[in-house]
């Protein structure tokens, strides 16, 4: 029979896991306007290429500022609480910004700026709610020894939420296209979403509430007066010092992400190619990407199982096969600009009888996306678990808020930097300087599509960036590996208590 402490620890378990897992949950749910805004950029705004891309990378900057949030709710108390205000509040912010954008589609607004805008106050109300959740799951994770389970349990619920997001935003697309529905239907249906987290937020923390700090009162109680706050402002560089010098292994962290992460990206101009040329459709996006999402849920799941089951293999082994992958599937990405007689589709290319076949319709090209997609996203899991798993071991418990959420952080922030790059250099190599090089490009060892299509010629440049990127990422394994050693730090990547 348990005992009363083992029935309040489960209990206790079971709210951190709504508390931690929800705002993950409510993240995937966001995934609903991804299809929707990819084509609200391209008709509704008439972005082209570059100016797509860089709208696609910049709506992205409100997840980028996490390590000001994380500063803010480790230090900043709202209404007597650290944490459960800040959680709530924000969700409920959330709602608000959804509302706003719905609103002004609705009325026609065109200015991509505004959008811009818009879009970053709403993310950033998510990454609020994403540094505290990251808190309280550093704190409570350690205390309980539950870290790599509550890790786990968040990518799962994210996985899950993910990929039924995706394939509702593909069907809702094709009703804004039937023009059954505005645009503006599916961000007030995104708004929904933040209201659960709040929801959980008040049913499930527990904190104590504190007294008003006063002007005297040092140490996390910082009052909202003017003076207080540019102090604490003006502070930020020396904090950042002492962070980096406390937590060595985080920085050498982010470096590596940053090479992993970072290859200047074309990921909205590839699928305006795509729509163009390959003729994709937002049923198209919607079927990948919601396939995509279960291929997520269940690599999640295998490695989960794997880390539990294989208990010799090391996360720097992971890594290692994951440099490994990049490097040897390189050539998938060259097929969707490859012309239907090239020679390479006879490796690849293979009917199936209509009767066995659920989308006679599409093309050789979007089942070919949709497979090399989902194995390879099978495939790279570890990379999205382990950095995570590391930080949460690795990080001091007194920038709990901060240092976790500078590596999410600092992994947006690469995002939104290599879409930047890569709409400047697509601009950039589209321009007649450039000429130069897409001539020398055109018919020679490295031309597989062997096209004379300027955007095809582009997008197969970019490919050998991708695959050089990769490569770089590998000396920096190794200088994390020497750190974590020489710190002792013992990294558990899932075999927690159940």
């Amino acid at each position: 029979m348990a005992t009363t402490n083992e029935t309040d620890q489960r209990s206790a378990v079971a709210r951190l896991k709504w508390v931690v897992g929800t705002p993950y949950f409510v993240q995937g749910s966001k995934d609903l306007t991804e299809i929707p805004i990819l084509f609200f950029i391209k008709t509704n705004l008439g972005m082209g290429d570059a100016g797509g891309q860089l709208f696609d990378s910049l709506k992205g900057i409100g997840w980028m500022i996490k390590p000001l949030w994380g500063a803010i709710s480790d230090r900043v108390q709202i209404f007597g609480y650290h944490r459960k205000a800040w959680y709530v509040l924000m969700a409920c912010l959330g709602v608000l910004f959804w509302a706003t954008a719905a609103v002004m589609s609705s009325a026609g607004v065109q200015l991509p700026i505004a959008y811009l805008l818009i879009f970053n106050l709403v993310f950033g109300t998510y990454a609020f709610v994403d540094v505290v959740c990251d808190a309280i799951m550093v704190v409570e994770g350690r205390r309980l020894k539950r870290i790599g389970s509550f890790v786990g349990l968040q990518w799962t619920v994210l996985s899950i939420s993910n990929a039924g997001a995706l394939f509702l935003g593909g069907w809702l697309q094709e009703m804004v296209e039937r023009e059954e529905i505005p645009v503006g239907v599916v961000f007030a249906i995104a708004g929904l979403f933040p209201l659960l987290t709040a929801y959980v937020g008040v049913r499930n923390i527990s904190e104590e509430k504190k007294p008003p700090p006063s002007a005297a009162t040092p140490g996390p109680g910082v009052s909202w007066r003017i003076g207080n706050i540019f102090s604490w402002l003006t502070g930020i560089p020396t904090k950042l010092r002492q962070f980096r010098k406390h937590n060595r292994t985080i920085w050498l962290l982010l470096i590596f992400l940053f090479f992993w992460k970072f290859s200047p990206s074309v990921g909205f101009i590839e699928r305006s190619y795509l729509i163009d040329e390959r003729e994709f459709s937002a049923q198209s996006f919607g079927v990948i990407f919601a396939v995509g999402g279960v291929t997520f849920l269940v690599s999640v799941l295998a490695y989960r199982w794997m880390v539990k089951t294989f208990t010799g293999v090391q996360w720097f082994h992971y890594l290692y096969a994951m440099v490994g992958i990049g490097a040897i599937s390189f050539p998938i990405s060259f097929f969707l600009y490859l012309d239907p007689e090239h020679a390479w589709w006879g490796y690849v290319y293979f009917t199936l009888p209509d009767a066995l076949n659920p989308l006679p319709e599409w093309s050789r090209y979007e089942w070919f996306r949709l497979i090399s997609g989902s194995v390879l996203s099978f495939a790279h899991i570890p990379a999205f678990m382990i950095p995570l798993t590391i930080n949460a071991h690795a990080v001091k418990l007194a920038y709990a808020g901060f240092g976790y959420a500078l590596l999410t952080a600092f992994s947006n922030a690469t995002n939104i930097f290599e879409g930047v790059v890569g709409a400047g250099l697509y601009q950039l190599f589209s321009d007649a300087s450039f000429f130069w090089l897409l001539d020398a490009m055109q018919g020679s060892v490295l031309d597989i599509a062997g096209s004379t299509d300027t955007r095809t010629l582009i997008l197969e440049i970019f490919v050998y960036i991708s695959l050089l990127f990769t490569l770089l990422t590998i000396p920096f394994i190794g200088m994390l590996r020497r750190e974590i050693r020489n710190t002792g730090i013992a990294i558990n990547l899932g075999a927690d208590p159940d």
